[in-house]
């Protein structure tokens, strides 16, 4: 999987159901502008609010509905339990599963490296994602150098914005050519992609998924210098998505392209009043 790859939101009825309705719709508009592939139920699908039950529903309605590749968010605080995950999207014929570093008991490196060498015994193939600021650990390089010796480990979704990682990042893909690179950062996404990048797992790409599949295409392409002019005009957007927990300022935008109603799960909640009239601004002068 390599491009531009949405970090796809779930939708929801008022009630706190997942709404599939609406979720139809969403497949369709990310088919319709070009999107490369999609992360189900990850951070940015409200991962933390839903059950196994309704992960598996999920997964089992996208696979059902779309052609576009198809990644699982199966990131947990418990090994035990992202295992069950990466079952859960193997038992519905998702191969590909994002799993972030497991959030709030800050494991040592020691212990991300047992974690995932447990996940990369089951059978799917994983992608590690590194999220320091917010899960409270960062999942260094000279870990990785470690788990790219596993041949189901096959990538890594990154966070940190430093040309320092990037640039560590390039050297492990040297050693393992076909272990994939996703910048998990929107606002640095044209940089990471200079230091050998597949592509990036995005928040805006829920809303501007054509956008960022033409991005995405020039970096590929290596025109980063067109890169670099088009990512300018998108840095205010970015910052705008991340005003108040995601996917809040995402869902108040689809709900304004009539692709779903703005309802999330507590402890989240609809994007605040007083943002949303910049927010929608901004977004119609992309």
């Amino acid at each position: 999987m390599k491009g531009s790859i949405v970090a796809i939101v779930t939708p929801m009825l008022k009630n706190g159901d997942i709404d599939f309705v609406a979720f139809e719709k969403l497949l369709g508009f990310h088919s319709n502008a070009g999107t490369d592939g999609i992360v189900l139920v990850g951070t940015t699908g409200e991962s933390a609010t839903l059950t196994k039950d309704e992960r598996a529903e999920i997964f089992a309605f996208a696979k059902s509905n779309t052609n576009i590749p198809l990644m699982a968010g199966v990131g947990s605080s418990s090994t035990t339990h992202a295992i069950a995950l990466v079952e859960c999207a193997l038992k519905n014929d998702i191969r590909e599963c994002l799993a972030v570093t497991p959030y709030y008991n800050k494991p040592s490196q020691i212990g991300l490296e047992l974690h995932y060498k447990e996940l990369s015994k089951v059978g799917a193939n994983i992608t590690l994602y590194n999220v320091p600021g917010r899960t409270g650990v960062d999942l260094l390089p000279s870990t990785i150098e470690k788990l790219i010796e596993i041949k189901t480990i096959t990538g890594i979704k990154e966070a940190v914005d430093s040309k320092e990682r990037f640039s560590a990042l390039n050297k492990i893909k040297d050693k393992r050519s076909d272990f994939k690179l996703y910048s998990g950062d929107d606002p640095s996404f044209v940089k990471f992609m200079k230091f050998k990048g597949d592509g990036v797992i995005s928040v805006a790409a829920n809303i501007m998924p054509k956008e960022m599949k033409d991005l995405s295409d020039l970096c590929l392409a290596g025109n980063f210098v067109e890169a670099e002019k088009v990512i300018k005009n998108y840095q205010e957007i970015f910052k705008l998505l991340f005003i108040e927990a995601s996917p809040s300022p995402c869902k108040y935008l689809l709900e304004k392209l009539s692709l779903l109603e703005n309802n999330l799960r507590l402890p989240l909640h609809p994007l605040s009043v007083e943002y949303r009239e910049k927010i929608y601004e901004v977004f119609k002068n992309i």
